[in-house]
């Protein structure tokens, strides 16, 4: 029974505090996360909860900010030049899956293309990078976006939200995966 007066005292006391501490707690993670990192500078601040994967693979400038909820997946290379600031919910891949491999909807095999984001970029809430793309040096992407490919330097990108076609799956290959049941289960990997 005294473990419940505890932590509600525990969680008050967290509360009263929360505004003086939560700076500081903002640059030991921060630290504690830029220590994974293929390289980091300086003034790094990662705004938690945030998920970072594939550190490893992850190059970071000076003075980056990133913001809370934010998805990387770093695997397959990202640099993040200097004076970088990305709004919350960023979802940015470095690789997919290949949906035109052995299974449906896509097998085992990854794909991995680098992203590139130059110096002095701003980028916006909500928005989803996806891989190979590069943003050229001082451009803003608007709340929201949708990147599949590079963005010039200087440019002001946002998305109009109509619906198009972007491409189409190899038929053939999809009637023959689907007749032969290769169905891709977790990570695509095939079911047997």
């Amino acid at each position: 029974m005294l473990l419940k007066p505890l932590l509600v005292f525990l969680i008050q006391l967290f509360k009263k505090f929360k505004n003086k501490l939560y700076p500081y707690y903002i640059s030991l993670m921060s630290q504690v996360i830029s220590d994974d990192l293929l390289s980091c500078g300086k003034g790094l601040k990662i705004y938690l909860p945030c998920h970072i994967t594939g550190r490893k693979s992850i190059e970071i400038k000076n003075n980056v900010h990133i913001n809370k909820y934010s998805v990387i997946q770093g695997s397959g290379g990202l640099e993040i030049g200097n004076n970088v600031h990305i709004g919350p919910r960023l979802t940015l891949y470095t690789s997919s899956h290949n949906y035109r491999g052995k299974a449906l909807p896509y097998d085992n095999t990854v794909i991995k293309k680098k992203v590139v984001i130059e110096d002095n970029v701003w980028i916006g809430a909500c928005v989803t990078i996806l891989p190979g793309v590069t943003i050229g040096e001082g451009a803003i992407i608007a709340a929201g976006t949708v990147l599949v490919k590079d963005v010039p330097p200087l440019k002001i990108i946002g998305e109009e939200h109509i619906i198009k076609e972007i491409s189409k799956r190899d038929t053939q290959l999809y009637q023959r995966l689907k007749a032969s049941k290769s169905f891709g289960g977790v990570g695509g990997k095939l079911i047997k």
